[in-house]
């Protein structure tokens, strides 16, 4: 029997564990690799393309816009993975599980708040929320994508989804993006 605090590997479901392991970034990656009939490169490719599309909206400062236009892009990254593991999609469903897990994580995520005041300081408020949305959208986009691919390989599905551990593996997932991020900005992007 396996400990919680094990990594979680191709070899090691969450049937082997007592509780709902913790999945670090390289876990992930492995994770991703362990269905034969998913393409790991095409599963990087949906999330890479969405956390650009989402650092791109958040260069453009109006926070209604921002907020729309993200959720949207997040709802078609839920359903482009879902569509490369066969998963039907309920977009209803994808909605509360992305609503919910952002909902319970307003501590990691309560900078919106905060950059919508910054911004309307003279002089420096803008210019500090242009260069701290994009990073904030890009985290928060790769964090959904790996929690979605983390939950699809437990052979997850949008019914009954345990969104208990769904949030807790966007924590992970959101607290990894920071190294991901680092790592595609400098060129050494990594998969997972």
């Amino acid at each position: 029997m396996k400990t919680e605090t094990e990594k979680v590997t191709p070899e090691t479901t969450a049937a082997d564990t007592k509780a709902e392991p913790k999945v670090t970034a390289e876990a992930t990656a492995e994770v991703v690799c362990a269905s034969p009939a998913v393409d790991s490169a095409e599963v990087d490719k949906a999330i890479r393309t969405s956390v650009y599309t989402a650092a791109g909206i958040g260069i453009v400062p109006i926070p209604l816009f921002n907020a729309v236009t993200v959720s949207a892009s997040n709802l078609n990254l839920a359903r482009k993975l879902a569509k490369i593991y066969g998963v039907e999609f309920k977009e209803g469903v994808a909605k509360k599980i992305i609503a919910s897990v952002i909902g319970a994580s307003a501590g990691v995520l309560a900078s919106p708040f905060v950059e919508s005041v910054v911004g309307l300081v003279p002089v420096v408020g803008l210019p500090l929320t242009v260069g701290t949305k994009p990073a904030l959208n890009a985290m928060t986009t790769y964090a959904l994508g790996r929690m979605f691919v983390t939950h699809f390989e437990r052979g997850g599905s949008f019914v009954g989804a345990n969104a208990g551990a769904m949030k807790e593996d966007f924590k992970d997932a959101f607290k990894n993006s920071r190294e991901w991020l680092g790592d595609t900005i400098k060129g050494k992007e990594k998969a997972g």
